[in-house]
């Protein structure tokens, strides 16, 4: 695979994905009628992350240059299964395959079809070579290694599915925020678009936070009313937010009412849909025993402190991951080079 043609053909896929065509409109429509959590919003908010963060060749060159490539490579078959939890979530695995000279099987979730034919149908335009490479399947057979996608169901199927070959299996995950109690109004907001963009459906969605002792929520929760008070006209994240309540209410269960999602004082992590999570703090300390506990749970930390040894994430970006923030923390790249 030559270098200069792989951020060649994603440049210029970022952008042809930025023009508007009546192509387009139809194919985000037609997206949105098999999904209905793909709205409008929602697929332009990924497509603005891909070319700002992926499709970038300046970005692409960096990411690039970070490695050293295998010599003497023979391509791979190699099956990709995609989920199904946001837009064109599995991108990033894909332009993985590519750039390690390997072919891709992959089998979409069919929650997410129409995003990924129209993203091929750009690449095969603008570079026939690569989207040769590229091959959707109903099932994934005669691979060399598998990437997976999926709940921790599915993952665990996944991995006595594929255990005979290698692969690289991904279960859902969930992020956290730590607030200091001192934050303004737009680190409120930044981590408002943590938990609630894709409407919390992803694995880099804040679905807990951690507070100081005493932290007074109302000045946060008006905040996220003011400005994400939009969730609610979305008629699934609506019964959502309506069954949990009517549950919190029949179990005389205490909790936090807010016009746009439902607190709950709780030591879990994966919080349901609508609702948030928090546990309070003393010290900074307990959070990070906290993450140590439950590490494999947990995909971000948002942040605006350090905290010991963590990986922070600045609130607002949980959903803007760079090419080098490898899921799971597991370099895809490296495990494809494990495979000569």
């Amino acid at each position: 695979m030559s270098f200069h043609k792989f951020i060649s053909t994603f440049s210029r896929l970022g952008e042809a994905m930025t023009i508007s065509t009546e192509a387009k409109k139809t194919v985000f429509q037609k997206a949105e009628n098999t999904n209905t959590w793909f709205t409008e919003k929602e697929i332009n908010r990924m497509v603005d992350h891909l070319v700002k963060n992926y499709f970038n060749s300046e970005k692409l060159a960096n990411w690039i240059d970070k490695y050293e490539f295998p010599t003497n490579h023979q391509a791979k078959i190699i099956g990709l299964i995609s989920a199904g939890n946001i837009p064109l979530v599995s991108i990033h695995d894909l332009m993985c395959i590519i750039l390690a000279g390997n072919i891709a099987h992959i089998k979409l979730s069919e929650k997410d079809t129409a995003l990924y034919h129209w993203v091929f149908s750009l690449i095969e335009q603008i570079d026939p070579d690569i989207f040769s490479r590229i091959h959707i399947v109903d099932q994934v057979k005669n691979y060399d290694a598998v990437i997976a996608t999926g709940g921790n169901l599915a993952a665990n199927q996944f991995k006595y599915y594929f255990q005979h070959k290698p692969n690289l299996i991904r279960g859902h995950r969930n992020s956290i925020a730590v607030l200091n109690g001192q934050e303004d109004n737009d680190t409120l907001k930044s981590i408002g678009l943590d938990i609630f963009s894709y409407y919390g459906m992803g694995c880099r969605n804040v679905s807990k936070i951690f507070v100081p002792l005493n932290y007074d929520f109302d000045h946060f929760l008006g905040i996220l009313d003011k400005e994400f008070n939009y969730v609610r006209n979305h008629h699934k994240f609506q019964n959502n937010y309506d069954y949990q309540l009517a549950l919190f209410l029949l179990n005389k269960v205490k909790f936090l009412q807010a016009e746009s999602i439902l607190l709950l004082e709780h030591e879990g992590i994966a919080s349901p849909l609508a609702c948030l999570y928090f546990e309070r703090y003393e010290s900074l300390d307990e959070v990070y025993q906290f993450n140590l506990k439950h590490k494999d749970a947990i995909q971000c930390v948002i942040s605006q402190e350090k905290i010991n040894d963590l990986v922070i994430t600045p609130p607002g970006m949980s959903q803007h991951p760079e090419l080098s923030d490898y899921a799971d923390m597991n370099d895809t790249l490296n495990f494809l080079f494990m495979l000569n």
